[in-house]
């Protein structure tokens, strides 16, 4: 019986060890995409956009094979004091999705020719965003973080609730 608790405690500890990784990741993340809300504005110009679509290889652990994805590339330029900035990033994460129609979708947003505000890095002018700020999907990989983290915490408990039972 003392193996299968330690099993467990060490099982438990590699999910915290998980958890508090992909949780710090994403409250890095989050905290990028909340900054990018106080940034100056520039005037802009989209020049073009793009629907690139990247083929990506899906681990053998996860049903092997490829996935595609999509990714609404739009080109801008923006002016910074006296200096024409050009860039493609439309938020602080990456825009990659497997659905075409999203991808579309922010696409349509950006016509050519459209003026627009854009968002700009004040301490890296050539760092800037369209879509300030967190999106619901940004808070996927903190969430997931903090689940591990309290299955790894509750596991144990749960474990000595169903002992004493027995």
């Amino acid at each position: 019986m003392r193996l299968l608790w330690g099993f467990l405690h060490v099982l438990c500890a590699v999910i915290a060890a998980v958890g508090v990784v992909f949780l710090g990741a994403g409250l890095k993340q989050l905290w990028r995409a909340s900054r990018t809300q106080r940034w100056p504005t520039a005037p802009g110009k989209v020049i073009s956009t793009d629907e690139l679509m990247h083929l990506r290889k899906v681990p053998e652990g996860e049903g092997g094979g490829s996935r595609l994805l999509y990714e609404a590339q739009v080109h801008y330029e923006y002016t910074v004091g006296r200096v024409l900035i050009g860039s493609t990033r439309v938020r602080v994460t990456p825009s990659e999705t497997s659905s075409e129609a999203r991808s579309q979708a922010t696409l349509a947003r950006y016509p050519p020719g459209q003026e627009l505000r854009v968002f700009y890095n004040p301490e890296d002018p050539t760092e800037s965003v369209l879509e300030p700020g967190a999106h619901p999907l940004d808070f996927v990989r903190a969430g997931v973080g903090g689940t591990l983290v309290l299955v790894a915490g509750a596991a144990p408990l749960i474990a000595r609730w169903f002992a004493a039972r027995l």
